[in-house]
């Protein structure tokens, strides 16, 4: 009964957990989340005045946009884990490479939000000294937008695989119709947001929409929509698949 009502008080109640126990896997995996969370924040020097403190506050707004990228994938990487439970080569060595992007992406996600906000920035007041001397002209702002678009591709790409992977193993998990429904709506949904990344990525760097490229990015909201409902479990209430 315990178990029972555990499983519709969760934020996943129709899809049977079959991770129950945290691996070192996933231990490991959120000690790196964590680093890129910090290092996301911890970049530069402390605050010495309060002209650069009242800049440090307002890098909140590029922060929180790494900062919710990286938490999409750690919730798919979370979910994943949780619903599936698997261990096995492909996934240590799967997620091994997520884990290596993640660090690796930290450092450009910011670089690239910060850069993006002092454009804002700049188009409000007419200065672009800063961005001058951060060398972000158009070029590099478009090839920073192109390095986002190709970096979101990769950490889909692999999230997709893992999960491509667990639908090989259905029969071995035990999934029902509905929770194998579910699995392929993750597959589609992640693979259409590595096609608009990769789209992103090459107008980004071979078109005139260079910078502004990054725009392309709201079509994964459409593409999500569709396949939420190409993809619809078959049964209705307790105990079925959303």
């Amino acid at each position: 009964m315990r178990e029972t009502v555990a499983k519709h008080l969760d934020h996943d109640p129709e899809f049977e957990w079959r991770g129950q126990n945290v691996t070192r896997i996933e231990n490991l995996s959120d000690i790196v989340f964590a680093l890129a969370l910090g290092m996301l924040l911890l970049t530069g020097t402390p605050p010495q005045t309060f002209s650069e403190l009242i800049t440090f506050l307002l890098g909140i707004i590029p922060v929180t946009a790494g900062f919710a990228i990286l938490l999409l994938i750690w919730n798919q990487h979370f979910v994943f884990f949780r619903r599936y439970g698997l261990a096995d080569n492909t996934v240590v060595f799967l997620n091994s490479a997520l884990l290596l992007v993640v660090l690796f992406l930290a450092y450009p996600l910011r670089f690239i939000f910060d850069s993006l906000f002092g454009f804002i920035l700049a188009s409000m007041t007419g200065d672009f000294t800063s961005l001058l001397a951060n060398e972000m002209d158009y070029r590099n702002s478009s090839i920073g937008v192109g390095i986002f678009g190709g970096g979101y591709a990769v950490l889909f790409t692999i999230v997709s695989l893992l999960y491509s992977h667990a639908l090989k193993k259905a029969d071995m998990l035990g999934l029902d119709e509905d929770e194998r429904i579910l699995t392929k709506r993750s597959i589609w949904i992640q693979r259409s947001e590595v096609v608009v990344a990769m789209l992103v990525c090459v107008c980004a760097l071979f078109t005139p929409m260079g910078a502004f490229a990054g725009g392309i990015m709201f079509l994964n909201w459409p593409a999500a929509v569709f396949f939420q409902i190409k993809f619809k479990p078959t049964k209705i209430g307790p105990g079925s698949a959303t």
